[in-house]
């Protein structure tokens, strides 16, 4: 029993790394390159989105694929949840301000 939920652990993770890749290759990931830098910011209006599960789960997914997956899951602890997708909603900001900080450290 313990190797099936090991296998089944395995999976939800491999699962998790190709949903970042997914992220990475979606149109929206793509850079526009059709307009100049002041035409994107022109057309793009000043309210912010709300960060998304699947914008954090990229930015991890890339940090772990460069070797830092204990790290991704002590942050993912830090904010009181055992996998990434338990992690409140409104915590999604934080955490990402996090992830990227040790993407900039490396």
């Amino acid at each position: 029993m313990d190797k099936e939920k090991r296998v089944a652990a395995d999976l939800r993770k491999c699962a998790d790394i190709l949903r970042g890749f997914a992220d990475e290759l979606s149109p929206e990931a793509v850079a526009d390159t059709s307009a100049s830098p002041a035409e994107k910011t022109e057309a793009q209006p000043t309210k912010e989105k709300p960060i998304t599960l699947e914008a954090v789960r990229a930015v991890a997914a890339k940090i772990a694929r460069a070797g830092g997956t204990e790290q991704v899951k002590a942050l993912i602890e830090k904010h009181g949840a055992d996998k990434l997708s338990a992690v409140p909603s409104e915590q999604y900001g934080a955490l990402l301000k996090e992830l990227e900080g040790i993407g900039d450290g490396r």
